[in-house]
């Protein structure tokens, strides 16, 4: 499904990642996420953490390079050099919280500059290996990819 708006995708190619989905709680558990399927779980796990109690921020990245800082790349050196990345301030706005969950059906490699920045507490979620499977459903289970094992991460995060 799709879930963000024209707007929200340019802001999302232009700052490396948007805001689809927040609420309050006594603490805030951030997802990181890579892909559209991987959202799926995501967003049922963030229903068990807010009656919980727990506040939940999911962050689709859209541009993982945008989210480096400028130093951990050599970009003054290419031919067209392009320093578009996020300030330090708005990668907190976006990464802020208690704890961080990367989200990713694919390499965790693609989450490198979310866990480098990030100062909270965090883990990785990330696809182990492919296999043959009758669903996307179970196939991600394989993987870990459910609600049940995000909710179970991320109360193991924040406590």
């Amino acid at each position: 499904p799709v879930r963000t708006t024209f707007e929200q995708t340019r802001q999302g190619l232009r700052d490396g990642a948007v805001v689809l989905h927040e609420s309050k709680g006594s603490k805030t558990v951030v997802f990181a996420v890579i892909g559209d399927m991987s959202l799926m779980p995501v967003f049922d796990a963030a229903s068990d953490l807010e009656e919980q109690g727990i506040g939940v921020r999911i962050v689709s990245v859209i541009s993982p390079r945008r989210l480096y800082r400028p130093d951990d790349t050599a970009w003054k050196t290419c031919t067209e050099a392009d320093g578009g990345f996020l300030d330090d301030q708005g990668f907190e706005q976006l990464f802020g919280g208690d704890g961080l969950i990367g989200v990713t059906g694919g390499t965790s490699a693609m989450l490198e500059p979310i866990m480098l920045r990030s100062t909270c507490q965090r883990d990785v979620v990330a696809w182990k290996r492919g296999e043959t499977a009758g669903s996307a459903g179970q196939i991600m289970a394989f993987n870990g990819l459910t609600a049940e094992a995000l909710a179970k991460r991320a109360i193991d995060l924040v406590g």
